[in-house]
């Protein structure tokens, strides 16, 4: 009989601690977030391509604009040219692609809705200075899940891997878990200095996250009017004024 007592006492006051301090702690986990500013929710864009692409298959083709005609024996894979176009003064051509990483802190509902586009486009001289370079790869298109932008439009939107318009992506996290999506930004003609807005609701607050690269502005060439330069066979083949990759 007493250790029945006993079990049931013990049972109560676990009970009763549970309704009493478990909805403190978490009010108290709630103020001390505010206090220390720290957000239910950790944002990380990537810009390397060989980071991007990771798990992918290795047939993405590379689109860099470059102030010169390229000289010299380019790096082997694709995704390593903007890293080699960046050391020589260049950019992206033709498209800018991104992977956000979404941490989640607490658990958390979130909604991942369609950025706003801060853009600035600059017209070219005609003919343009420079020429876009391209590394031509075999296989099917690499169309995942993902935010589409045009900066000739000044669209953003949400699409399947079939390209076809979605909602906004709805989840839920746990602590430490996390969600990958990516953002395909497309230019068509001139130099193009953008970031993106992101908004978030977490819990239905609303959060504004901004996707810069490194703090700065992305810039992103287009191709219209360029010579291109497309590396094949060991060598660079030079194409007047068109995209043909």
């Amino acid at each position: 009989m007493d250790t029945l007592l006993i079990s049931t006492v013990s049972v109560l006051l676990t009970l009763l601690v549970t309704a009493v301090f478990h909805p403190l702690a978490s009010r108290l986990s709630t103020v001390s977030r505010r206090i220390t500013r720290i957000k239910p929710l950790t944002v990380h864009v990537e810009t390397d391509p060989s980071l991007v692409w990771a798990g992918f298959p290795n047939w993405v083709p590379a689109f860099v604009w470059l102030p010169d005609p390229p000289t010299g024996t380019p790096p082997e894979h694709p995704t390593d040219w903007y890293a080699w176009a960046r050391a020589r003064g260049g950019a992206d051509a033709a498209q800018t692609v991104l992977k956000v990483t979404v941490t989640a802190r607490e658990l958390a509902s979130v909604v991942i809705e369609c950025p706003k586009l801060r853009h600035e486009f600059e017209p070219l001289d005609d003919p343009p200075a420079g020429c876009v370079a391209c590394c031509p790869t075999g296989g099917a298109a690499v169309t995942p899940r993902r935010i589409q932008v045009d900066l000739g439009l000044g669209t953003t939107t949400w699409v399947d891997d079939g390209g076809s318009p979605i909602g906004p992506v709805t989840l839920t996290l746990s602590p430490g878990e996390t969600e990958q999506f990516l953002v395909f930004v497309h230019a068509h003609s001139g130099r193009n200095e953008w970031h993106l807005e992101l908004p978030v609701l977490v819990d239905g607050k609303r959060q504004m996250i901004p996707l810069r690269d490194k703090g700065e502005r992305f810039v992103t060439y287009g191709p219209e009017g360029f010579d291109e330069y497309r590396w094949s066979d060991g060598g660079w083949e030079r194409h007047h004024q068109g995209l043909s990759c």
